[in-house]
C-alpha cells in the first residue's frame, strides 16, 4: 500500500511540476490564434536580445563567437577535426537542434530574422548555415557565407521540384464557364 502511494503522490507531482513550468512560459509554447497575433509575437522576438534567459546573437560573427563561448577546447578541435560534410550532417541532430531550440529559429529570433534577411528561411537549414561557418572559421577557411546560403536554397529548391514531381493528384477538375456567367464583347 505504502508503494503504490507513493506512487501516486510522484506522478501527482509530475503533473503538477510540468503543468506549472508550462503555465510560467508566458505562454511561449501556445500557437498565436491568428497570423496577426503570429506576427506580433515575431516582431517582438526578433528585437530580443534574450529569450526565456538565453542570449541569442545578432548576426554570423556575434553566432560565431558565442559558440566560440559554449564550447570547450577540445569539442571545438573535434569538430574542426572533421570533415565540412560529417560537420553538416553528424552535428546536425545534436548542435543544430540545440541552436534551433535555444537561438529561437522556430518561432523567430533576431538570428534566425537576420539569417531569414539573407534568404535563409528554414530552421534546419539555419542551423546548417551557422554550423557550416563555424567550422570554416576554426579552420581558418573564409566563411563564403554566399556559397553556404546558395547551396542550402538550391537544396530545398530541388526537394521541392522532386514533392511535386513525385506528387499525386488527389482530384483534378475542369470547370466550363456558364453561358450566363460569360463576359460579353
Amino acid at each position: 500500500m505504502k508503494i503504490s502511494m507513493s506512487l501516486k503522490s510522484i506522478v501527482f507531482l509530475s503533473i503538477i511540476c510540468f503543468s506549472s513550468t508550462l503555465l510560467a512560459q508566458d505562454g511561449e509554447f501556445n500557437p498565436p490564434m491568428s497570423k496577426e497575433k503570429y506576427q506580433e509575437n515575431y516582431n517582438k522576438r526578433i528585437q530580443q536580445s534574450q529569450i526565456s534567459g538565453q542570449y541569442i546573437p545578432k548576426d554570423l560573427p556575434d553566432a560565431i563567437v558565442e559558440l566560440n563561448k559554449l564550447t570547450e577546447a577540445s569539442s571545438r578541435q573535434k569538430f574542426a577535426a572533421m570533415s565540412e560534410a560529417q560537420a553538416e550532417h553528424k552535428l546536425y541532430f545534436s548542435l543544430g537542434r540545440w541552436i534551433c531550440s535555444n537561438w529561437g529559429f522556430y518561432e523567430g529570433s533576431r538570428m534566425s530574422h537576420y539569417l531569414r534577411e539573407v534568404n535563409i528561411t528554414f530552421p534546419e537549414d539555419q542551423a546548417i548555415a551557422v554550423i557550416l561557418a563555424w567550422h570554416r572559421t576554426l579552420n581558418n577557411k573564409p566563411i563564403d557565407f554566399k556559397q553556404i546560403r546558395d547551396k542550402l536554397v538550391e537544396k530545398r529548391k530541388l526537394e521541392r521540384e522532386e514533392r511535386l514531381k513525385n506528387a499525386t493528384i488527389i482530384k483534378e477538375e475542369t470547370k466550363k464557364a456558364s453561358s450566363t456567367n460569360a463576359i460579353k464583347h
